[in-house]
């Protein structure tokens, strides 16, 4: 039977697996599933400029991981930029960060523009 430690392991090693998969496929529903099936608690930590995701679970006392999931769009006024999406897990032992793994993606930008706002006209 594997240690609470030998476990936190084995999750903190699945899910930045699952991490780097959702950052190849840009998608980032998997590395969600994952994190449900192993019991994490999901908060929505969104903010009005970025969608936000936190998930938490505690093994035991002191023994501690945490999943933070961040997209936001930088674009401004007269520019089109990529959503930035970024991932950072971390593995805590007795409050002490024991490691951390961060890995993100840009989503990118569409040559064109598919929308029917260049067919309008107010004349």
């Amino acid at each position: 039977m594997r240690t609470p430690k030998e476990f936190a392991e084995q999750i903190f090693e699945v899910l930045s697996f699952s991490i780097n998969q959702a950052c190849h496929e840009q998608d980032w529903f998997n590395v969600k599933r994952d994190a449900l099936a192993y019991g994490f608690k999901q908060t929505d930590v969104s903010t009005n400029s970025a969608y936000g995701q936190r998930f938490d679970l505690l093994i035991e006392p002191g023994i501690y991981l945490c999943l933070n999931y961040r997209s936001f769009d930088p674009s401004g006024p007269f520019q089109t930029l990529p959503v930035i999406n970024r991932f950072e897990l971390t593995y805590s032992l007795e409050n002490d960060k024991i490691k951390s793994h961060q890995n993100g993606y840009d989503e990118p930008v569409a040559a064109n523009d598919k929308s029917i706002w260049h067919e309008l006209s107010f004349a």
